[in-house]
């Protein structure tokens, strides 16, 4: 039987070039909802982020399943800081429940 491969720590993740772009989308402030990462190579982040696919894709859905620990991965393998991906996910949460 296989043994899954174990989850990685945040400090074991590293910016991937691969998603380069995504990273200066977010930076020029030009994705304004989380689920637009739908579009932009989905399959291979959630793996990068060791996440599976339909999991990935119901997060971007509704954006407030994501834990801390997962923005922060994501922003380091997109190349861009956590506070911004934050502020997208909390607009959107904000629109979402009125809270």
């Amino acid at each position: 039987m296989k043994s899954k491969e174990s989850k990685k720590k945040i400090q074991e993740f590293k910016f991937d070039e691969e998603f380069e772009e995504i990273g200066a989308l977010f930076n020029q402030g030009l994705i304004k909802s989380i689920s637009r990462l739908q579009e932009l190579k989905p399959t291979n982040l959630s793996k990068k982020l060791q996440m599976g696919f339909n999991t990935y894709t119901e997060k971007l859905r509704n954006p407030e399943l994501f834990t801390i620990e997962e923005i922060v991965k994501l922003a380091i393998v997109v190349g861009t800081n956590y506070k911004i991906v934050l502020e997208i996910i909390q607009r959107e949460v904000k629109e979402k429940y009125g809270v």
